[in-house]
């Protein structure tokens, strides 16, 4: 069956962690992780992270975060993103990365690495398509049954 997707651009901007569409699709990002990792309970809100949101048709969307780790330099990890079901299949998740990517490269940044699971196969093969590749673990939990760590490297901004 199919469902007709929204027409408009999507837009992707910076938020404050304090804002108020971040704090709902946070708390949606959540509930899609725990529906498919039933013993997984993360927090929505990761520690020191830059939030973007993603809009289409003015309606917010989508969400993720860059977080850079003391203990890896020069790389950003993408956390949370998320993308309602309403928008999927419409470039709201290549536009939260090519954002989260600009600003990486704003920032001096010449790696992104990410952890995704098994059982998020649309992740899998969006992450696939961006040209990010299998690697090994990049924090200290490291391998588990469920996870798959990616990277790719960044080329330098474009002047």
């Amino acid at each position: 069956m199919r469902r007709d997707l929204p027409a408009g651009p999507v837009s992707v901007d910076p938020v404050a962690d304090d804002d108020a569409d971040l704090a709902d699709l946070l708390r949606r990002t959540v509930a899609e992780l725990t529906r498919r990792y039933p013993d997984y309970h993360p927090e929505p809100y990761v520690g020191d992270a830059e939030y973007f949101v993603a809009r289409l048709d003015g309606r917010p969307v989508g969400c993720i975060a860059l977080v850079v780790h003391d203990d890896l330099p020069g790389v950003g990890e993408v956390k949370r993103l998320y993308v309602d079901d309403s928008a999927r299949r419409a470039g709201v998740a290549q536009a939260l990365m090519s954002g989260l990517e600009a600003r990486a490269r704003e920032r001096g940044l010449t790696r992104i690495v990410l952890e995704t699971g098994n059982r998020q196969p649309e992740a899998v093969a969006l992450y696939g398509r961006l040209g990010y590749v299998v690697v090994d673990p990049y924090h200290p939990q490291g391998w588990n049954e469920v996870s798959i760590f990616m990277a790719r490297g960044l080329a330098p901004p474009e002047e």
